[in-house]
């Protein structure tokens, strides 16, 4: 197996698979979601939808309207405790974040002033989308369908934390991001998992974080709801062992004192 890694998505992208041409492919994959989702790059999809979605409809490119899709999908689910918008207004204030020129300032936090609309965008009020919570799994997805597209039988994407493997179980160890302990070791096979910790950065994303929590970590089929779903679980809202259900879902956290625990799912 070929093993590449490099500087994307504000992290580092390692991706493992035999066929050169497929892992060129993956890569391009995650390099596109980059360009589209990044509020830092000023022509990105959603810099364009900051400056001027509260004046008019803002087309986007299909995957852009995917990750949306998906995240307006998690905020009903999780009844607000997952908001992009919430998100971008909290790193506006905290300077986490660029504002480009003709950029306005957040007014509204919440997605409900958000539409989606057959890939376009447009916002009732001047808000703020970071889709840093949940376009890197939607990266890893794309990565995985753009080697399997290009001959391989087997693979691993990891973005920062972020992975999915299939064709074999790739063993992949949990640490304690405190003390670099490892935790746990989970098999991924067509599986994908996401960790997120109280000192990667990923509180950024959440609003009112459980501080219980020094980091959840999510296993479920695809990488995105993985990824949305880590947040909702440090959120502490109180439909998270619902939503990790829904998604067919596993979790489990490290507590702030060390400890293992395993996020109980509540009955369907």
């Amino acid at each position: 197996m070929r093993r590449r890694c490099r500087p994307l998505l504000g992290t580092f992208v390692e991706i493992v698979a035999e066929q050169d041409q497929a892992v060129e492919a993956a890569f391009a994959a995650v390099g596109r979601v980059h360009r589209l989702m990044s509020a830092h790059e000023p022509d990105s999809d959603v810099s364009r939808i900051n400056r001027a979605a509260h004046c008019e409809w803002v087309a986007v490119d299909a995957w852009t309207a995917a990750v949306i899709e998906r995240a307006l999908y998690w905020w009903e689910q999780s009844e607000g405790a997952f908001d992009v918008l919430e998100a971008g207004k909290a790193a506006i204030d905290g300077d986490l974040l660029p504002r480009h020129p003709d950029q306005p300032l957040p007014v509204s936090d919440d997605m409900s002033v958000l539409e989606l609309e057959n890939s376009r965008v447009r916002l009732s009020l001047p808000a703020t989308i970071d889709l840093g919570g949940i376009a890197k799994g939607f990266a890893v997805d794309r990565a995985v369908d753009a080697l399997r597209a290009g001959g391989a039988l087997a693979g691993l994407v990891n973005a920062g934390g972020d992975m999915r493997g299939f064709g074999g179980d790739w063993p992949v160890q949990v640490r304690d991001p405190a003390t670099q302990r490892p935790v746990a070791e989970i098999g991924l096979n067509d599986r994908a998992l996401a960790s997120s910790a109280s000192i990667d950065g990923s509180m950024l994303h959440i609003c009112n974080p459980d501080e219980r929590w020094r980091s959840v970590t999510v296993c479920a089929p695809i990488a995105i709801d993985a990824d949305a779903l880590t947040k909702i679980v440090l959120a502490a809202s109180p439909v998270a062992a619902k939503c990790l259900r829904h998604a067919e879902a596993q979790a489990f956290g490290i507590t702030v004192d060390g400890t293992v625990e395993a996020l109980a799912l509540e009955k369907a």
